[in-house]
Formats: structure tokens, C-alpha cells, sequence
């Protein structure tokens, strides 16, 4: 069986169901307030190991009454190269979902940013067939970028997120050079490419060497673009017909469908329909795991 490592946040997630957003200096009351597991890397492992995958998770916790609650919702993956951290807490979320299901979220990154890839022994690296970076920090991904000069078969897949992208091109780019399949949305293209089309952006991120681009739309959908031949090609699928509950992890879910698919070697419609799937599961259920599926029909 192929292994698979997944790096970035491990979070405990507070999420808090309103009518409406609030102004400043105003206060609304919670409907509903639930506090579930998350961290956009460990959606990711926990979604590909419910699929029967062998996952490792490349993240830390800290020392606090949250991190026996964190380590046992990752289920079955495997936690050969989780990191404790003393003296500093575990990593927090805060999620405000409104009636539309939008959301808004504030983090605490905490644990998250104390890793320290080096503990990895060289012959986990040199023989992992998978590696998916969520949202990681600039000088923590470089060095799990390093594992491509030694495993040359390695598939390295990035979801970068606002957090990243706000920061600019110039930024992105020693990631977005050793990337092979790469996760964006709207708003992260925009925040790449301010003010032009997606299909001209996209065609700029090919250029980096990516092989293959997912976009998420939200209500639109998304669309994958992919080489073909030698030749750019894009697909573009419906999103399903949803009541949207909590976005909270939808994206995450998004990557589990499609990175299973790759790894199969489905067809680009099947591994984008299969994205759009997971991510219309989890958004009908408040909490990012909550809707993840343990088989694919």
C-alpha cells in the first residue's frame, strides 16, 4: 500500500451557529455552539484514511486539555511523526457560520508552527508516494519540499489557503514550483492574480509546472484544469444541490475526493466529481468530519 503524508494544522474547532453576522461594538447570540475536531490537515487524513488509505500525519499538538481529544479524532491514521510540544497550547479555530451558510473564522495557530521536520527519518521521506501540504507554514514546507530532490517519484499536493495567498505571487512561488496538483478558490486566485480571468491565471500556474489545478466555485461548482498531451484542457462540473448547514471544512473534503481519485488513476470527470461530492456531504453537517465518508460508490 502507497504511504501517504498529510502536513499542517491540527485544530480544535469552536463552531458557532448566528442569524447574522455581527457589526462592530454589537453582540448576537448563539443558536448553536459545538466544539468538534479540525485543522484543514488533519480533515484531509482522517477523510483519505476513513477511504482505507495508510495515512501519517506530519503535525503537533500541544500540552493542554485539548490534546487527547485532538489525537483520538484523527481515528486511524497513523501517528508515527506527531509532535508534542510543551509550554505552548494546542491549535484553536473559531468559526462563525451564518444562516446561509457562510463563515468567517479566526485561528490560533499555536502547536501547529512549533514542528520540526527534521525528526523525520530519512527512510520515511525517501519511500513516501504522497505528500499533501494544507495551509503550512513557508519555512516548515520548504523543508518537506527538500524530500523531492531524494524521491524523485514523490507527488507533492497543496492547498495553501487564504493565509498564504494574501501574501502574493512572489511569495507562493517556491511552493508553487514543486507542486504537482495544486487546490485554489475564487478568492485565493484573486488574491494571486488580482483583477484577470481564471482561465489566463490558471495558465500562469501551469507554467510553474503544475500538473494539475483544481478550482473550487462554491454554488458554481468547480473546474480542474490538466495536461493532456501536451495540451492545457479544463473541465468544469455543477456543485450539488445542498442544503449548506456549515462550509466549515468543505474544501478539505473537496481534497480527500480528488486526491483518492488520482491515486486511482480515474478519469479527470470522475476525480472532479468526486471532489465536489465530499465537499456537498460535509457542508450539510455542522463540523468538517462529520460528513466524511468511510467507502466511495
Amino acid at each position: 500500500m502507497r504511504k501517504i503524508a498529510v502536513h499542517g494544522f491540527i485544530n480544535a474547532d469552536l463552531i458557532g451557529l448566528v442569524d447574522q453576522f455581527s457589526e462592530v461594538d454589537q453582540e448576537v447570540e448563539f443558536k448553536d455552539l459545538q466544539i468538534t475536531p479540525g485543522g484543514s490537515a488533519a480533515n484531509v487524513a482522517v477523510g483519505l484514511s476513513r477511504l482505507g488509505e495508510e495515512v501519517y500525519f506530519l503535525g503537533a499538538v500541544g500540552e493542554d486539555a485539548n490534546t487527547s481529544f485532538l489525537l483520538e479524532s484523527l481515528e486511524k491514521v497513523r501517528l508515527d511523526y506527531v509532535q508534542k510540544v510543551t509550554g505552548v497550547a494546542s491549535g484553536t479555530a473559531i468559526a462563525l457560520v451564518d444562516n446561509m451558510g457562510l463563515r468567517t473564522m479566526y485561528t490560533y495557530p499555536g502547536a501547529n508552527l512549533k514542528y520540526d521536520p527534521s525528526q523525520i527519518p530519512a527512510s520515511f521521506s525517501e519511500n513516501v508516494g504522497f505528500l499533501h501540504l494544507s495551509s503550512p507554514n513557508l519555512n516548515l514546507a520548504k523543508s518537506f519540499l527538500e524530500w523531492k530532490e531524494k524521491n524523485k517519484n514523490l507527488k507533492i499536493s497543496l492547498d495553501p489557503s487564504t493565509l498564504l495567498t494574501k501574501k502574493g505571487l512572489l511569495f507562493l512561488e517556491p511552493l508553487l514550483s514543486k507542486s504537482d496538483i495544486l487546490f485554489l478558490n475564487r478568492s485565493e486566485i484573486n488574491d494571486l492574480f488580482p483583477d484577470q480571468e481564471i482561465d489566463k491565471a490558471i495558465q500562469s500556474l501551469h507554467e510553474f509546472g503544475i500538473e494539475q489545478i483544481f478550482v473550487k466555485l462554491g454554488k458554481d461548482g468547480a473546474l480542474s484544469s490538466f495536461s493532456s498531451e501536451g495540451m492545457i484542457e479544463h473541465l468544469m462540473l455543477p456543485s450539488l444541490k445542498v442544503e449548506a448547514i456549515d462550509s466549515t471544512g468543505s474544501g478539505d473534503a473537496f481534497a480527500v475526493g480528488v486526491l483518492y481519485g488520482i491515486m486511482r488513476g480515474w478519469s479527470q470527470e470522475s476525480i472532479l466529481q468526486t471532489g465536489i461530492n465530499l465537499g456537498g456531504q460535509v457542508v450539510s453537517q455542522i463540523g468538517a468530519r462529520k460528513g466524511l465518508p468511510f467507502s466511495i460508490e
